[in-house]
């Protein structure tokens, strides 16, 4: 079970602390913003808006207010992108920005949590929100946040740091959210909308606090699902110091994302990721969740997890997804194994790039020589 957090009163100026990871962000930001294609970038501004100014996802936004923010955050950056990361200062001490465990056992007693890591592109991540519980999973310590404070433009709904693993629940509602206005514009998408279906959200309700409350309720079913994800990657950690290596040393964006997805997939199928939680305790709607929100880098690495979920709606035969979970994760072992002998061997991204190419072709592209 959970443990709810009881919220007293601060003893440390936590506005004053917020200011300073949020400073932190904005140069994490002016580093990487060029990072994002034009459509990825001015989704994450509204994403980003919408946090800094307490907006509710069926509240809209007036274009006249976001585009001066725009204007002017770009110019913040502008100002920022040669400065480094500062170190935080609170209550009386001075803390590494990537301190979670410090930064974290003073902040409990505030009934907050803070976050940090390294997200796509290698782009530092911060992020202040309210704690609303927190438990154990194997020797891991999740924290389920609320309210978010303060973050950067990069949010992610989960991520790991050290021995602590932080489900960031406001942004998972508000990535299923954006999925289902998907749905809604979207009627060949006949997967995710009866996986909606199966939590009572149906394609004519309209955006409103009624329907956020059953989006909240689908979120706090499968905020598991990504807790476990994170604790997948956790365990399968044989090559993430040669992972990070490569990670740093700069790979074109395509090869990155396919990368990541390698390790994604290792993650959702290992033996301590969502997906065998999903087959032991037979849960179809978490199933349903975890195949329709499956990105497509992951279906084109792990094609076997479609076919096999075509084959349990016919014969509900839990068997064929413990067969699919045991080929993607051995295909990922493999695909992981490969990447970091060809690192050893040659140190090339370039090598890398053409391998990725030459495993996941693109329509009319031709084979590399080796």
């Amino acid at each position: 079970m959970r443990n709810a957090i009881i919220t007293p009163d601060p003893a440390f100026a936590i506005d004053d602390f917020i200011r300073q990871v949020k400073s932190n962000c904005n140069i994490s930001d002016a580093k990487f913003w060029g990072y994002y294609s034009i459509c990825g970038l001015l989704m994450r501004y509204r994403e980003l808006y919408r946090n800094e100014h307490a907006l509710m996802p069926w509240e809209s936004i007036d274009n006249e207010k976001i585009c001066p923010w725009i204007q002017e955050r770009e110019t913040l950056w502008r100002d920022l992108e040669d400065l480094e990361l500062q170190e935080l200062v609170i209550g009386g001490g001075t803390y590494d920005p990537f301190d979670v465990n410090g930064l974290n056992a003073l902040l409990g007693a505030a009934g907050l949590v803070y976050g940090s890591g390294y997200g796509a592109f290698n782009k530092p991540t911060f992020f202040v929100a309210k704690l609303d519980a927190a438990e154990d999973l194997f020797d891991y310590r999740i924290h389920y946040t609320g309210r978010e404070l303060c973050r950067d433009i990069a949010a992610t709904p989960a991520m790991l740091q050290g021995r602590c693993i932080y489900v960031r629940t406001e942004m998972i509602a508000q990535f299923i959210w954006d999925r289902f206005q998907e749905v809604k514009a979207n009627h060949c998408n006949v997967l995710a909308e009866m996986m909606f279906s199966h939590y009572g959200i149906f394609r004519a309700d309209e955006p409103s606090p009624g329907l956020f409350e059953k989006i909240r309720g689908l979120v706090n079913d499968v905020s598991e699902i990504f807790a476990m994800h994170e604790a997948g990657e956790a365990y399968e950690d044989a090559y993430a110091d040669d992972w990070h290596a490569i990670l740093s040393e700069g790979c074109d964006k395509a090869t990155e994302l396919f990368l990541r997805g390698i390790k994604d997939v290792c993650a959702d199928t290992s033996p301590f990721g969502p997906l065998k939680a999903i087959i032991v305790t037979e849960n179809i709607p978490r199933l349903w969740f975890f195949v329709s929100f499956m990105d497509g880098i992951r279906r084109e690495i792990f094609p076997e997890m479609k076919i096999a979920f075509q084959q349990f709606r016919e014969s509900q035969d839990w068997s064929v997804i413990g067969v699919a979970r045991m080929a993607g994760y051995q295909k990922a072992g493999q695909l992981q194994r490969e990447v970091v002998r060809l690192w050893a061997e040659q140190h090339d991204v370039d090598a890398l790039s053409r391998y990725i190419r030459d495993e996941f072709p693109r329509p009319g592209q031709k084979r590399s020589q080796r």
